[in-house]
């Protein structure tokens, strides 16, 4: 998630703001600490990214 975040040119506090998911949240997912994330979470993240769900996976 984060070198696709990277090539969108978004910072986490960016990706946050615009899926509002807590920017710790978004660290968490890229660090690979949070697992799971709920399905509303993963289309949020995608949407804003321009990418489809499975690429995120």
């Amino acid at each position: 998630m984060r070198e696709l975040r990277n090539m969108k040119g978004y910072t986490t506090r960016e990706v946050s703001k615009l899926t509002h998911i807590s920017k710790s949240y978004i660290e968490e997912l890229e660090r690979g600490t949070k697992a799971n994330p709920s399905l509303h979470k993963v289309v949020s993240i995608a949407r804003v990214l321009g990418i489809k769900v499975d690429e995120l996976t």
